[in-house]
């Protein structure tokens, strides 16, 4: 969802296009990409598995291993990566080995309670240029020494497929997602729904605490529930498992894995709140003025509209928060804070301009330290 954008707009272009597809891609190997790009498609790596630090460790090695073999075959312009995830940083740190322009998305935004929010910024350092996706990103970049000539503000590439992506009918949305039973359990409409994803809080004292409380809360609430997969950080398979123990005696609740772009910006489109504490609560729910409950610390931080409104991780200041956006209006004015859904082809143009400049691969200090007394 969020590299199709641009890939789409690389090949418009007239550029040669290889994938790398690794980490939770894995999982469901080539179908994870669209079809019409599997043609060049490399699968390979290892999935972190939502498992303990060592199996994740163990994972970003082969990862690394497997990055560095396809860059070393590759006659590449540029490597472009997206994003801070544990199974993106050793494929950025394999591109050092290569030194080919490496180009990143989505740098410069800051979530402090995920370990992402360290790895991005790692990125940043490992990379030749940025396509960021709003003002505030673009600052915190050169607060962070990077030269305002390597800054492309570009906006988020994933806003560009919800906004292409076909509107369904609540017919077809509740047919393809399976919610019949759920609607009909809570005595309620698709406009009722609770969209929700919670990720464990991998730089806090408590992983799973922001998924207790909004489980817990739920526990106590009647309303139609959409519920998703948690990512493959670890403690990502347990929170799988509580969710999955959770839902099986809600009748009002549906679990999917993952809706996928279209499924999701549908429910995005219907949905009365989002709940959780996902990165697209933030970036994505903000163009559609959805309300969202941000739940604990994984996305402090992070730039957010007016429709987006922080409960701590407990399940009483959770519920209390729900009760008072239930309240509210239903929809907040759409935010363009991330973008406007145009964003592939300034990614690509931002991408072929840098990569001409003969200064790419030298990165200096802003202040050099022969002039520092």
């Amino acid at each position: 969802g969020i590299l199709a954008p641009v890939w789409r707009a690389a090949l418009r272009a007239g550029a040669g296009l290889d994938i790398l597809a690794t980490g939770m891609h894995l999982d469901d190997g080539a179908a994870a990409i669209p079809s019409e790009f599997t043609s060049r498609l490399q699968l390979g790596g290892s999935s972190l598995g939502g498992g303990g630090v060592q199996k994740c460790a163990e994972a970003m090695g082969d990862i690394q291993r497997f990055a560095g073999t396809c860059f070393a075959a590759a006659a590449a312009d540029a490597i472009l990566i997206v994003g801070d995830r544990l199974d993106m940083f050793p494929a950025a740190s394999a591109a050092v080995a290569s030194n080919i322009p490496l180009v990143h998305l989505h740098g410069g935004e800051v979530t402090e309670g995920a370990v992402d929010d360290r790895l991005r910024h790692a990125i940043t350092k490992l990379s030749h240029y940025h396509c960021v996706s709003g003002e505030d990103a673009r600052h915190n970049l050169l607060a962070m020494g990077e030269e305002p000539w390597r800054i492309a503000v570009t906006g988020a590439p994933g806003l560009d497929t919800l906004r292409a992506a076909p509107v369904l009918s609540d017919a077809e949305f509740v047919a393809e997602t399976g919610l019949a039973r759920a609607l009909e359990a809570a005595g309620g409409a698709v406009a009722d729904l609770r969209l929700v994803t919670v990720h464990p809080e991998t730089n806090g004292d408590d992983p799973l605490g922001p998924l207790a409380a909004v489980l817990n809360a739920l526990a106590k609430d009647t309303g139609p529930t959409l519920i998703t997969a948690p990512n493959a950080d670890p403690g990502g398979a347990e929170a799988r498992r509580r969710i999955l123990d959770a839902t099986a005696t809600w009748s009002r609740a549906r679990f999917v894995d993952t809706l996928g772009p279209r499924l999701y910006v549908n429910a995005l489109r219907r949905a009365r709140v989002m709940i959780g504490n996902s990165s697209s609560g933030i970036v994505e729910a903000g163009l559609f003025g959805l309300p969202v409950i941000d739940v604990g610390t994984r996305q402090a931080g992070r730039a957010r509209g007016a429709n987006a409104i922080h409960a701590a991780a407990r399940a009483a200041a959770v519920s209390a928060t729900l009760d008072r956006v239930l309240k509210g209006p239903r929809r907040h004015a759409p935010s363009a804070l991330y973008g406007d859904g145009e964003s592939g082809p300034r990614v690509v143009a931002a991408l072929a301009g840098a990569i001409r400049n003969p200064a790419i691969l030298t990165k200096r200090l802003p202040v050099q330290a022969s002039s520092v007394t």
